[in-house]
C-alpha cells in the first residue's frame, strides 16, 4: 500500500489551514505575499456539510485510476505516490471524472502555457514531509503507510473488542 494523507473529521475544525500551507508549499516563492482566494492552488481541499469538516486529498491509488486513464501519460506511478507532469497534460480531464474520491483538479497553468495539474504530490521534494500535515492545529491530519494503517486497524479492534455489545 502506497502512503497517503489521512484526515480525521472528528478532529478537523475546518479552518483550511491546510490548504493555504499546501498552496505556499507548491509555490515558487514558498510565500504568502500576494496569495488571494483567486491565487490560492491547494491540492488539498477541505470539504464541510453542515457541521462537519474534513480535508480531501489524493489517496495515491495502488491501481490509480487516474494515471491509467491518462492518454498521454501525464499521471504515472514513482515511488509508491502518483507523480504528474504538466507538460504533457492536455486538459482532457479524464482523470478527474475517473477518481473515486474527486481529488483531482485540472486547471489552466498561471502563465497561460497549458494546463496545470493539481493533485497531491505528498510534498516529495520537501524535506519536512507533506506541509498540511505539519501546519494542523489539532492534529486532523496524518500521513499513513501500510504499517500505520496496521497498527490503527489493530487499535480500533481492540477498542470494539473493549466496549460492551448493544445487544445485550
Amino acid at each position: 500500500m502506497n502512503r497517503f494523507i489521512f484526515a480525521d473529521a472528528a478532529k478537523c475544525i475546518g479552518c483550511r489551514t491546510c490548504e493555504v500551507a499546501c498552496a505556499v508549499a507548491h509555490r515558487a516563492e514558498h510565500s504568502v505575499q500576494g496569495l488571494t482566494a483567486q491565487t490560492l492552488l491547494s491540492r488539498i481541499q477541505v470539504v464541510k456539510e453542515g457541521k462537519v469538516s474534513v480535508a480531501l486529498a489524493c489517496r495515491q491509488c495502488e491501481a490509480a485510476p487516474c494515471a491509467g486513464a491518462c492518454p498521454t501519460g501525464a499521471l504515472w506511478r514513482e515511488g509508491g505516490a502518483i507523480r504528474m507532469r504538466d507538460a504533457d497534460c492536455i486538459g482532457c480531464k479524464h482523470c478527474m471524472v475517473v477518481c473515486p474520491f474527486g481529488a483531482i483538479n485540472i486547471v489552466a497553468a498561471p502563465a497561460g502555457e497549458g494546463m496545470q495539474i493539481v493533485k497531491c504530490d505528498l510534498c516529495h521534494e520537501r524535506a519536512g514531509g507533506p506541509a498540511c500535515v505539519s501546519v494542523c492545529p489539532t492534529g486532523a491530519l496524518g500521513c499513513l503507510d501500510d504499517r500505520a494503517l496496521t497498527a490503527a486497524g489493530v487499535r480500533k479492534r481492540q477498542r470494539t473488542a473493549c466496549v460492551p455489545s448493544a445487544m445485550e
